[in-house]
């Protein structure tokens, strides 16, 4: 109230609406934050997951690009286009946005396991476990790698 363009703070703002459901809020905020700075990677990447999370997938794709393409090293916003693109069936796309988060941040551990759940959707287990291997290389103590991995190695 005090400083109404001040991005930062409609930006947070705008993530609590976002995550408590209040999504007309949230969508003005984020929405105001983007307008007051429209090459902010981290406003169209608020603005990209508001709209996936309400299935808006084509305005939510559109604005995840622009955050990966404001900065192409960001590992959240990558591993959401990904999502996005697996959501949106559009397979190629998804595995390449896995795949560039893998080489940004090689410790993003939801990265490999969205990766290997893409390959269980297109019944390639081999490429899953071994999207898990990797996994357990760079982070031998993730829980979720290796429950992920158990439940797709066959017991004798």
């Amino acid at each position: 109230q005090q400083r109404p363009s001040y991005a930062i703070a409609l930006l947070n703002l705008g993530n609590v609406y976002r995550r408590q459901g209040a999504n007309d809020k949230a969508e003005q905020c984020l929405t105001q934050a983007l307008a007051l700075e429209p090459d902010d990677p981290e406003a169209n990447y608020s603005l990209g997951l508001f709209y996936a999370q309400g299935d808006r997938l084509q305005p939510a794709q559109e604005y995840l690009l622009k955050a990966v393409s404001l900065r192409p090293d960001y590992p959240e916003a990558l591993n959401n286009l990904g999502v996005l693109f697996v959501r949106r069936q559009q397979y190629a796309q998804a595995e390449e946005q896995f795949r560039a988060c893998i080489r940004i941040e090689p410790g993003f551990e939801q990265s490999y396991l969205n990766l290997a759940r893409l390959f269980v959707l297109q019944r390639d287990r081999e490429k899953a476990k071994l999207a898990l291997e990797d996994l357990l290389r760079v982070q031998p103590q993730s829980a979720a790698g290796r429950q992920a991995l158990d439940l797709l190695t066959p017991v004798p």
